[in-house]
C-alpha cells in the first residue's frame, strides 16, 4: 500500500513541477524588472489581492458548496447534470461579475486595507497612488479566477483532468511576456519607489490578461467534454442549502486565513516602506521565500495527502481508527523523508537559492535579507507539513469544525507573533528585517498548531504501535543536518578556487551541495534505519535505466 501511495503521488506531482518552474521564471523576471524592495512589494500586494478576495468572497463557497453538488448532479441526474451545470455556471458567473464590479469600484478602500501606516502619510501619496492603480487593474482577475475554477471543476467532474493542470502555464507565459516587454521598454536600474502610468498599465494589465487567457484555454475543452454551455437561471430545489450548511466551517476557515494575510501583508510592506536606507526584506522577499518552501509541499505533501485521504476516509467510515492512525503516521513519515532534507538545504544554502531566483537586474542588491527570510520560513515547513496531514485526518472523520478552531489558534499566534516581532522588537532602524520576523512568526504558529492538534486528535485516534513520528523525525533531522553540513563544507573548500558570484555560480553551488548532501543524508539514514528514506530511494532508483522493476 505504501509503494502504491508513493507511485500515485509521483504521478500527481509531475504536472506541478513545470508550473512551479514557470512561476519562478516569472518571479526572476519580476525581480530583475522592478526589484525586491518597495516597488516589488507594491505590485506583489496588488497582484495578490484579487486571488485573496476571490477565495474569501466566492472561492470557499464554490469549492465546498457548488462543486460537490455538481459532481453528484453529473453522476445522478438523467441528463448527466447538463441542466444543473448550466444553472450553476450561470449563477457563478453572475455572482463573480457582481463581486468583481463592486471590488473595482471600492479599489481605493481595498488598497487602503493592505497598506501599512508608513504609506498613509501624505508625503507618500505617490506610492499609495501606484498601489491603488495596480489594485484597480488587477481586481478584474477575481472574475477570471472564479470562472476558471468553475469551468475546471466541470471538466474534472467529467474526468478531463489535464486542461485544468496545464492552463496555468498559459497564464505564466503571458505574464512573463509582459515583464520581458517591460524590461525592454523600461530598463532595469536604480528604480524610483513609484511607477509611471505606462509601467502600471503594462504590468497590471499583463498579469490580468494572463489570468483571462488561463480561463480561455479551458473553454474549447468544455465543449469537447460533451457539455455546451447555455445560460440558465435559477437554483431553487437543487439542494444547495443543505450542502452550504455542511460547508460553512470550511468557508470560515478560509476567512480566518485571509485575515492573517491582510495583517502579514501590511507588516511586510512596512519593512520596505521604512525610511531606513539599503536592502530590505519586505513582501516580495517574504512571498518569494514562501513560494520556495512550498515547492516540496506542492510536489510531495499535497500529492501524498491526496493519495492517502480516500483510504483514511474509508477506514474512518468503517470505524477502524487504529489503521487510520497508522496510515496517517506513515504518510507523514514518507513526506518528511523528503521535506526534512529540503528544509535543511533551504537553511544551509539559502543565499544561492535566492540568487538563482532573484539575483538579476534590480533584484540583485537585496539577496542577503531574502536569504534570511527563507531561512526563517524554512524552519516552519516541517510543522506546516505535519499539521497539513493532521487536518486531513480530521477531514477523514468528516470533521470540518475542529480544523476551523485550530486555524483560529494558528492565525492568532501568527498575527500576535508578527505584530510583536515587527512593531515591538524591531525599531525604525531595523524595520527592513520585517520579512525575517514574519517568517519566524509563521514557523512558531505552526509549531504551536502541531502540538495542540496532536492533543485534540488523540481523542479521535488513539496512540498505537507503528503510528509514531517523533523518533523517525528526530533521526531524519540528524541525517539532514549532517548532510547539509557536509554540503556546506564542500562549498567552503571550493571557496578559494571558485568565484561564487551571480546566478550561474549559484546554480553550480547548489549542484555541488546536492551531489555531496544527498548521498550523506541517505547514508546516515541507512545507518539510523530510517525506513521511509530507504523506501523513497528504492522507488527512485528502481526507475533508473538498467535497474530491475519491482512488481
Amino acid at each position: 500500500m505504501a509503494d502504491r501511495t508513493l507511485r500515485s503521488a509521483a504521478v500527481m506531482a509531475a504536472g506541478t513541477v513545470l508550473s512551479r518552474l514557470l512561476g519562478f521564471v516569472r518571479i526572476a523576471l519580476l525581480a530583475a524588472a522592478i526589484g525586491t524592495a518597495l516597488r516589488g512589494d507594491i505590485f506583489t500586494a496588488a497582484n495578490t489581492i484579487p486571488n485573496s478576495l476571490y477565495i474569501l468572497l466566492a472561492g470557499g463557497v464554490f469549492n465546498t458548496v457548488l462543486v460537490p453538488q455538481l459532481v453528484r448532479a453529473i453522476k445522478n441526474h438523467d441528463d448527466g447534470g447538463r441542466d444543473f451545470t448550466n444553472r450553476l455556471l450561470t449563477f457563478g458567473f453572475v455572482v463573480l461579475a457582481l463581486v468583481t464590479v463592486l471590488c473595482v469600484l471600492l479599489a481605493p478602500l481595498i488598497a487602503q486595507l493592505y497598506l501599512p501606516k508608513e504609506l498613509q502619510d501624505p508625503s507618500r501619496a505617490a506610492e499609495k497612488a501606484s498601489m491603488v492603480m495596480f489594485v484597480r487593474l488587477c481586481l478584474p482577475q477575481i472574475f477570471f479566477y472564479g470562472a476558471f475554477v468553475l469551468v475546471g471543476q466541470v471538466l474534472n467532474a467529467r474526468r478531463r483532468f489535464g486542461p485544468m493542470m496545464w492552463a496555468p502555464i498559459a497564464n505564466n507565459v503571458v505574464a512573463c511576456a509582459s515583464i520581458v516587454i517591460f524590461l525592454l521598454v523600461y530598463r532595469a536600474g536604480d528604480n524610483p519607489p513609484t511607477f509611471s502610468h505606462g509601467e502600471e498599465l503594462l504590468l497590471g494589465l499583463g498579469h490580468t490578461v494572463g489570468i483571462a487567457v488561463q480561463l480561455l484555454v479551458l473553454l474549447p475543452y468544455l465543449k469537447a467534454s460533451g457539455h455546451t454551455y447555455m445560460p440558465k437561471f435559477g437554483l431553487r430545489g437543487t439542494g444547495l442549502g443543505h450542502t452550504a450548511r455542511l460547508g460553512i466551517w470550511t468557508v470560515l476557515f478560509v476567512a480566518v486565513n485571509q485575515v492573517t494575510l491582510v495583517v502579514v501583508t501590511q507588516l511586510a510592506i512596512a519593512g520596505s516602506a521604512s525610511e531606513d536606507p539599503g536592502a530590505k526584506a519586505g513582501l516580495f522577499a517574504y512571498s518569494t521565500a514562501m513560494l520556495i518552501i512550498l515547492v516540496p509541499h506542492g510536489i510531495v505533501t499535497v500529492s501524498l495527502a491526496t493519495a492517502a485521504l480516500p483510504q483514511m476516509s474509508s477506514l474512518a467510515s468503517e470505524g477502524d481508527v487504529t489503521e487510520v492512525a497508522r496510515l496517517s503516521a506513515r504518510s507523514i513519515r514518507q513526506t518528511l523523508a523528503i521535506v526534512v532534507p529540503a528544509a535543511a538545504a533551504m537553511v544551509a544554502f539559502a543565499y544561492p537559492i535566492v540568487t538563482v531566483i532573484a539575483g538579476y537586474g534590480s533584484g540583485k542588491n537585496n539577496l542577503t535579507l531574502m536569504a534570511y527570510t527563507l531561512m526563517a520560513l524554512a524552519l516552519g515547513i516541517i510543522p506546516f507539513t505535519v499539521q497539513y496531514f493532521q487536518l486531513r485526518t480530521f477531514y477523514a472523520f468528516e470533521d470540518t469544525r475542529t480544523p476551523f478552531f485550530l486555524q483560529c489558534v494558528i492565525a492568532t499566534t501568527n498575527i500576535a507573533a508578527a505584530i510583536i516581532g515587527v512593531r515591538v522588537i524591531l525599531d525604525e532602524e531595523h524595520l527592513r528585517f520585517s520579512g525575517v520576523m514574519l517568517g519566524g512568526a509563521f514557523a512558531l504558529s505552526y509549531l504551536v498548531a502541531v502540538l495542540l492538534s496532536r492533543r485534540v486528535l488523540a481523542r479521535k485516534v488513539p496512540r498505537v504501535r507503528g503510528a509514531g513520528i517523533g523518533l523517525p523525525l528526530l533521526a531524519m533531522v540528524i541525517a539532514a543536518v549532517i548532510g547539509a553540513a557536509f554540503g556546506r563544507g564542500a562549498l567552503l573548500l571550493l571557496d578559494s578556487a571558485v568565484d561564487w558570484k551571480g546566478p550561474l555560480a549559484a546554480i553550480l553551488q547548489l549542484a555541488v551541495a546536492a551531489i555531496v548532501m544527498l548521498p550523506v543524508y541517505v547514508g546516515v539514514a541507512r545507518v539510523l534505519r530510517i525506513h521511509e528514506v530507504i523506501d523513497v530511494v528504492s522507488m527512485v532508483t528502481s526507475k533508473l535505466p538498467g535497474r530491475p522493476r519491482r512488481s
